[in-house]
């Protein structure tokens, strides 16, 4: 679980019955498996010994390993007239409450779908952010940008449901989207909307693994104070992060992933709500399991071919809406996304 997203990439080829019970436990959860590399021998609680010196009331090592540059938002110029709060943000009071034009600055839900397949079987992944943006000329920067968590839902008969919610703060706190840019530029009728591609890690050292020409950790490659690695992101002692499967096959895997997004399209000027599509992909690695082997075997499910079924949606939100802490805007967006966005709610 941005940008997470987890079993379509692990399944079998049984015939009959456990055919479709390999496709049912292990299709729900391609986003965090495409191209997973599967150990040899993998048996429940296979993970590194936890570090002696890591922060029990963090993840372990993430505070050693993720740098504040991975983390803290950068100082970014303010659109003259638009009102912020002490650390940079729109007001949730006075924010703009309606777009104009093609200027999307203000306060926004945001919720990314994505679709894996494979056996028959397909899964929807979600990803809940919430942006505040702001707007110089056609040039957005995301100001503040939280990442509230994700799972995936089953939208077929023989997929199966994942959530993994014991690792969303830890994504809330490392998965900042702050800074991000991206562009909105007057066509007509029409804004050209478009935003650079962000990498998200979930379970491993950030600062890191958000360089991809480096490989996600193995089993193995416990993060320490002095090498990055896999991380214990909701600190039940089992590496990187547990995702729970429910389905004909049950059971937990643990998990580090590394996924990519970048999204472009047109929508009408003066938008408040509006879906433009999303390009994306992710790698991870399986850690260890608790179930059955079923989890571990590998299949060819990949992300969905049709493109129409990848896509972010954007609902700005009113000064009542999704206010409070970090955590309190977060369980507000995760409480409203089903209403402002719900064609990405599926």
């Amino acid at each position: 679980m941005r940008r997470g997203d987890f079993l379509s990439r692990l399944g079998g080829r049984l015939r009959d019955a456990r055919r479709a019970a390999r496709a049912s436990a292990v299709g729900a959860a391609g986003w965090a498996l495409s191209g997973c590399v599967v150990p040899d021998s993998v048996a429940y609680g296979y993970y590194g010994v936890l570090d002696d010196g890591g922060d029990e009331a963090a993840p372990a090592n993430i505070a050693a390993n993720t740098t504040p540059d991975a983390i803290a938002p950068p100082s970014l110029p303010v659109e003259a007239g638009t009102q912020r709060d002490a650390r940079g943000s729109v007001d949730a009071g006075v924010g703009p409450t309606s777009t104009v034009g093609c200027d999307l600055s203000g306060r926004w839900l945001v919720v990314v779908r994505e679709v894996t397949t494979g056996l028959g079987a397909e899964e929807a992944d979600h990803e809940w952010l919430y942006f505040e943006m702001a707007q110089t000329g056609s040039a957005l920067t995301v100001t503040k940008g939280l990442s509230c968590g994700q799972n995936v839902v089953g939208i077929s008969a023989v997929s199966a449901n994942v959530d993994d919610p014991k690792v969303w703060p830890a994504m809330l706190t490392y998965d900042v989207e702050t800074g991000r840019a991206g562009t909105s530029v007057a066509m007509g009728s029409e804004c050209a909307v478009s935003f650079d591609k962000f990498y998200e890690i979930v379970g491993a050292t950030v600062s890191y693994y958000q360089n991809p020409s480096t490989t996600m950790p193995t089993p193995s490659q416990e993060a320490t104070s002095g090498s990055p690695g896999w991380e214990d992101w909701d600190n039940d002692g089992k590496p990187g992060f547990t995702v729970n499967v429910t389905g004909l096959a049950t059971g937990q895997i643990y998990l580090s992933s590394r996924r990519w997004n970048q999204w472009s399209g047109t929508i009408p000027t003066g938008s408040n709500t509006f879906t433009i599509p999303d390009d994306w992909n992710i790698e991870s690695d399986l850690l260890g399991y608790n179930g059955s082997s079923l989890l571990t075997e590998t299949a060819d499910a990949t992300k969905d071919n049709d493109a129409s079924l990848h896509f972010v949606s954007f609902a700005r939100l009113s000064p009542s809406q999704a206010t409070g802490d970090d955590s309190a805007t977060c369980a507000a967006v995760r409480s409203l996304a089903p209403t402002l966005a719900p064609q990405a709610s599926n």
